[in-house]
């Protein structure tokens, strides 16, 4: 894990629905043996973060054992616990992730990172494309039965209901296509770019007036533009594409929001025809 990434964390106010802190892992009892219920419960932690939720499905999520989820000290940074204690290997972990779950949750990572001499345990979950669920029954904080799938909702890992998990699946199926194709981004830049560049050297050499600079000066003008134009269109397409996913979960004042957004876009849009 980044450092810098780590510093910010722990600074935050509160857990969001990317991040999560444990003060502490107990998955072993005093005689070595593995703790079911401690277990099932991180198993469920894991499977909350990897499915997220609508608005984290690009992200790379953070659980983070050895961190207070209440307590800051004096500078206003989490209290740290060190990890000193038998913790699970990443073979192991995967493991038992992956034999509870379907389809499985590829690139689970964790490693022992030393902050300041504190050592803290940290896995993480990078975006997934699939949704993951249940395939047995999970005896963790509560009981949850087989075919159940989790996700993040604030800072807590509750069960999806079916108009969420559709939802999230929907939007890891767009984040493959936009991984496997061309970005709509770069799609916008580069046919903005030759349209400008076409359009804007045909104008050009149509005009009868004398420009205040020179033409090749005037046709890097146009070609930016296009790129810039071009660009912020296709951010704004896929921007729009995932908010009619977002819509049914937004409130009322990012409704509007994105009303407005939407209108001052068709502003500009009939300006510069």
């Amino acid at each position: 894990m980044d450092e810098k990434i780590l510093k910010k964390l722990l600074r935050e106010p509160k857990e969001q629905d990317w991040f999560d802190f444990k003060r502490k892992l107990k998955l072993y009892q005093s005689d070595g043996t593995l703790a079911d219920q401690q277990r099932d419960e991180l198993i469920k932690d894991i499977l909350g973060l990897a499915n997220g939720n609508s608005k984290i499905v690009r992200k790379t999520k953070y659980l983070i054992i050895g961190v207070d989820d209440k307590n800051f000290d004096e500078n206003k940074v989490r209290v740290l616990h060190n990890v000193d204690y038998k913790i699970p290997s990443q073979s192991d972990l995967t493991k038992w992730v992956n034999s509870a779950c379907s389809p499985t949750v590829a690139g689970i990572e964790c490693e022992i990172f030393s902050f300041y001499g504190i050592n803290l345990f940290i896995v993480t979950i990078p975006p997934t494309f699939d949704l993951h669920e249940t395939t047995r029954e999970l005896n963790a904080s509560s009981h949850f039965n087989k075919h159940t799938v989790f996700m993040r909702q604030d800072e807590h890992t509750v069960p999806a209901s079916v108009r969420d998990g559709v939802t999230i699946q929907q939007l890891k199926h767009l984040h493959r296509q936009e991984i496997a194709n061309p970005s709509a981004i770069w799609i916008g830049v580069i046919a903005g770019g030759v349209t400008a560049f076409i359009i804007g050297g045909a104008k050009i050499k149509a005009t009868q007036m004398t420009l205040p600079i020179s033409e090749s000066l005037a046709q890097i003008v146009f070609t930016s533009l296009g790129v810039f134009f071009g660009g912020w269109i296709g951010w704004a397409g896929r921007q729009w594409n995932e908010a009619r996913y977002d819509w049914r979960y937004m409130t009322f004042r990012q409704r509007i929001i994105l009303v407005i957004f939407v209108l001052i876009f068709v502003l500009l849009y009939q300006i510069l025809r």
